[in-house]
């Protein structure tokens, strides 16, 4: 503690890690994808199909590093959920948005968001972002769902056209699946973008350390965040 600050260590490196594999995951995952999507460049011309690979960026490296990257998003989810029984503060925490101190919280929050107050409480989560939180690994998860069933329609009754075929019909068509897999991606970007805003934003007028806490795990506060029963064992 100094001047009145205190330290809070509160992110694992386990979670850290899940949190900068994500990071690197969505990029990727993002890029390869609009480029199949919509190929905008052509890596073969003058070759033969057959040895275009040799020679140049073609479909198929885009596709591969598509899925190896899709395996690496679906790891990093495996390991963020795997870590939760151990430490409360590495706890995915469900926003009780029944309660009135929710409301009341994310009123305080929003207004300092939207500059008609100076400042909010101080939160080590505040309830905007925990939904926020929440609402990105459902849809994480959506996206590893709908990409492995579209992926597993490479091996007819293999391992993932089996654990996630499902999603197809329930959708409609694999015409559907790739358009929700596509559009739900575009979410996740605008997501990221407003993230990056707001970390750096609550770091520059809070001073709290958000955006070091994810290299080093630990923010500071003057005052004791009104969350801490939520991380503190």
């Amino acid at each position: 503690m100094y001047d009145g600050i205190k330290k809070y260590y509160l992110f694992s490196p386990s979670l850290r890690i899940a949190h900068w594999v994500w990071a690197l995951a969505i990029g990727v995952l993002f890029i390869t994808g609009i480029y199949i999507g919509n190929p905008f460049f052509i890596g073969t011309v003058g070759y033969e199909a057959t040895f275009g690979d040799l020679h140049a960026l073609t479909m198929n490296w885009v596709r591969l590093f598509h899925f190896i990257f899709g395996y690496i998003l679906l790891a990093a989810l495996i390991l963020r959920f795997g870590i939760m029984p151990f430490r409360k503060a590495d706890r995915l925490i469900i926003p009780k948005v029944w309660t009135k101190v929710y409301w009341d919280n994310a009123v305080d929050t929003l207004k300092n968001y939207l500059l008609i107050t100076k400042s909010h409480k101080p939160y080590i989560r505040n309830p905007l972002a925990r939904t926020a939180y929440l609402g990105l690994f459902l849809l994480l998860i959506f996206e590893v769902i709908t990409g492995f069933a579209m992926f597993g329609k490479s091996n007819p009754g293999g391992f993932w056209d089996k654990l996630c075929g499902w999603i197809i019909p329930m959708l409609g068509s694999e015409y559907q699946v790739h358009r929700w897999h596509h559009l739900i991606a575009w979410i996740i970007v605008l997501f990221v973008v407003v993230h990056v805003y707001m970390v750096i934003r609550e770091d520059a007028l809070e001073k709290n350390g958000e955006v070091s806490s994810m290299i080093n795990g630990s923010k500071f506060f003057d005052h004791v965040p009104a969350d801490i029963s939520d991380v503190q064992e």
